[in-house]
């Protein structure tokens, strides 16, 4: 039973994040974080010089966590107009890594995925055509490379921030992950960092 409390807590702070309006972030109010919640990187000095922007005190830190960052990132993809299989799929890969970065099981994970349906639903950011055109997301070929359609942001660097890799990036060693709102979701190579993608990312 405290297991299972446990587990609802963990997928409530996400959904919690979520539903948080970037302005009422902690990250926001330490000047992390934009009001539509783009990384704020570079601050002046007291002598107009550009400098680092980077969190320094614990709570500052706890602002900004690498699931704060995969969080902000789907935030920023919800509010962009949805546009089908596409964004649905998008969606899908973004629960999905959310789901390796704080290590939910099946269980926590079928829960997530339920919840943001529902806060989808609650937005009106999507609509049924959303759903069947998602179906039509195609198929890879497994072992065989590709390379990326458009520019996807996974991983993190040494400092925390999101990586970005650009459209054209090539994909090695591609293999069937999982499945998320019908949509075949696969992990791949670039160089020596894994990734997570759809068919609808690649060619």
């Amino acid at each position: 039973m405290v297991g299972r409390v446990i587990d609802s807590l963990i997928v409530f702070r996400i959904l919690k994040m979520l539903t948080t309006p970037f302005e009422k972030q902690q990250a926001y109010k330490f000047g992390f974080i934009d009001k539509r919640g783009n990384r704020i990187k570079k601050i002046k000095d007291e002598n107009g010089n550009d400098i680092d922007n980077n969190p320094v005190t614990q709570k500052e830190k706890n602002s900004l966590t690498p699931l704060h960052r995969l969080v902000f990132n789907l935030k920023r993809l919800i509010e962009k107009v949805p546009f089908g299989k596409t964004a649905f799929a998008s969606y899908a890969v973004a629960l999905l890594l959310l789901k390796e970065e704080t290590n939910l099981d099946q269980e926590q994970t079928d829960q997530l995925f339920e919840d943001f349906y529902k806060h989808l639903k609650e937005l009106n950011v999507m609509n049924p055509e959303m759903i069947s055109e998602a179906i039509e997301v195609g198929k890879l070929h497994e072992d065989r490379p590709y390379n990326l359609r458009r520019q996807i942001k996974q991983n993190f660097t040494d400092t925390g921030e999101i990586k970005i890799y650009p459209e054209k990036t090539q994909i090695t060693d591609v293999k069937e992950h999982s499945i998320g709102y019908g949509i075949t979701i696969y992990q791949g190579m670039i160089e020596e960092e894994t990734v997570l993608f759809t068919a609808e990312d690649v060619y």
